[in-house]
């Protein structure tokens, strides 16, 4: 499960109830059921299994809480109240107003209060509290809801054990937080309040701004909100993992050059290893020869980009090109699994941007071929007639020497095998952290910050 686990939610000025009553409610939180430390441990009770049920009835997605994976692998009185606080809190703007989830949690006690509430925001001074709330209620735009949570282990690690710090965090992405919403800069309200809950502290933040007509929150931009806490939270273990990339990536350098030269010499040895590659690059190569225009991907008819394609998918089946391309996808996933437990599907390396510059270099290999010189155009063998997929090619017959396939076919695979090596060895030192003045600042006031706040 991912380190970092975030909750986003927008409501609508006609489908929501007072949004103000939820922003009193993270501020303030009065009371709770409390577990002495003799019972925490007991089995979770009857009424417990009950309520818990009927929250993963009302709110399916609680499943994927911190807190309920906790309680499944030790149902204990302690784990089944920490699951139903935190699932009721999350729901807080519909849960309020069922009676049942109304008398457990009364109110809450371990909402951190900066002053005479738990509310902060991106600027210093008072915050009146009752203001905040009526402005929520009236306001006749969306409004944006984001729950962040850590374990109580990361937090006490990484100094997020305090309202200060996360404060801080939050003032340091306000931009970022702003970009995901698509709000200006000056025009963006937000608040949180951080609550220290025994076993996944974590904060709440509620965003909006004063022009209805402004502000949407895309998948993309959860994704950018997510990765720039994680990064920044999880800042000095991301520079122990690149630290041991780095070492990776220094082995990987040893073993190249023997990478490569193996890669060729199997094509030197084997020149028909890659038979169905040859033909089709060969069918390629008569198609841009009879092809006006731009020799260039973007420009190219359909047809022959799904050929390019194909060819792309082949070569990726080739054993050491797929293990360079396993790899490239381990690195990708390795800073993902910071922030979140959802990684991407790997998908064919035709279709990911981030490798399309190999098309226009199928494109050249093929040009070559037309310019060596050795192309005839003859009946091709039926085997050579048939795609990958089995579809028949419609365009004209013609045959080269195996000679000429097998060096174009040993060039494509030595680029690609270049290509991948500049994108898993340079791509740490792009995403490699650095600390600016910016950030140096922040890293002091957040030791003196911890240095005077005492619980």
């Amino acid at each position: 499960m991912a380190k970092l686990v975030t909750k986003f939610r927008y409501y609508k000025p006609g489908g929501r109830k007072k949004i103000g009553g939820y922003a009193k409610y993270i501020a303030l939180r009065d009371g709770v059921e409390r577990c002495d430390d003799s019972k925490k441990y007991a089995p979770v009770s009857y009424n417990q299994k009950q309520l818990i049920a009927k929250i993963l009835r009302d709110y399916p997605d609680s499943a994927e809480m911190l807190e309920y994976d906790d309680y499944k692998q030790h149902p204990t009185v302690g784990n089944a109240s920490e699951f139903i606080s935190r699932a009721i809190e999350d729901n807080a703007h519909s849960a309020m107003r069922q009676k049942t989830y109304a008398d457990y949690i009364a109110t809450r006690p371990r909402a951190e209060k900066v002053g005479s509430h738990g509310l902060f925001s991106d600027e210093d001074g008072e915050i009146v509290l009752s203001e905040v709330a009526a402005d929520l209620n009236t306001h006749e735009g969306n409004v944006w809801t984001m729950i962040v949570s850590l374990r109580r282990e990361d937090a006490e690690r990484l100094g997020y054990n305090n309202a200060r710090a996360w404060r801080m965090l939050l003032r340091s992405h306000t931009q970022e937080l702003a970009d995901a919403l698509r709000i200006p800069l000056e025009d963006l309200k937000w608040y949180g309040a951080f609550h220290n809950e025994s076993h996944h502290p974590h904060i709440h933040v509620i965003a909006y701004t004063d022009d209805p007509k402004v502000g949407y929150l895309s998948k993309n931009g959860v994704e950018q909100m997510r990765s720039a806490l994680g990064n920044h939270i999880f800042r000095d273990d991301l520079q122990h993992i690149f630290c041991e990339q780095t070492e990776k990536r220094n082995e990987l350098k040893k073993d190249w050059h023997t990478l490569l030269e193996k890669i060729l010499a199997d094509m030197a040895e084997n020149p028909n290893t890659h038979p169905e590659i040859e033909a089709n690059l060969a069918e390629l190569s008569f198609r841009l020869s009879r092809t006006k225009g731009k020799k260039v991907y973007g420009y190219l008819k359909r047809d022959i980009k799904d050929l390019i394609d194909e060819i792309i998918d082949l070569l990726a089946e080739d054993e050491n090109i797929a293990k360079l391309y396993d790899l490239w996808y381990e690195k990708k996933y390795e800073a993902l699994r910071t922030y979140t437990s959802e990684t991407p599907p790997k998908i064919p390396l035709s279709q990911n941007k981030e490798f399309k510059s190999i098309k226009n270099d199928i494109i050249r290999e093929a040009m070559r071929m037309n310019q060596s010189g050795e192309q005839k155009h003859e009946s091709r063998t039926d085997s050579d007639t048939t795609s990958h997929h089995g579809s028949e090619k419609k365009t004209a017959p013609h045959h080269q020497t195996n000679s000429v396939r097998a060096t174009a076919v040993t060039g494509l695979l030595k680029n690609l095998a270049n290509t991948f090596r500049d994108k898993i060895l340079g791509d740490d030192a792009k995403k490699l952290p650095t600390i600016d003045k910016r950030q140096r600042r922040e890293i002091e006031e957040k030791k003196n910050a911890e240095i005077g706040y005492t619980m």
